[in-house]
Parts: C-alpha cells; sequence; structure tokens
C-alpha cells in the first residue's frame, strides 16, 4: 500500500505544470502527513 501511495504523490507531483506548483503541493502534503493540528499553509515551512 505504501508503494501505492508513492507512486501517487509522483504522479501528482509530475502533473504540476510549474515548479511552483510542485513544491507547493509537496509543501501541503508534508503538512497533512505531520498532522499537528496546524490547519493553515502559512504553518508550513516549505513556501
Amino acid at each position: 500500500m505504501l508503494a501505492h501511495a508513492q507512486e501517487l504523490v509522483y504522479t501528482l507531483k509530475e502533473l504540476m505544470p510549474s515548479s511552483y506548483q510542485k513544491d507547493n503541493l509537496e509543501a501541503m502534503l508534508g503538512l497533512f502527513l505531520q498532522a499537528q493540528g496546524h490547519p493553515l499553509p502559512q504553518h508550513c515551512h516549505g513556501v
């Protein structure tokens, strides 16, 4: 199952047309996976 999730993330990143969008997607996924209770993107350190 982990391999399928990783493949999905890589596929989604490749579909993003700009590097900014790729970075933004990665940062949002990082927030989601950390699940520290911060609901707003301003808590993200990536973007």
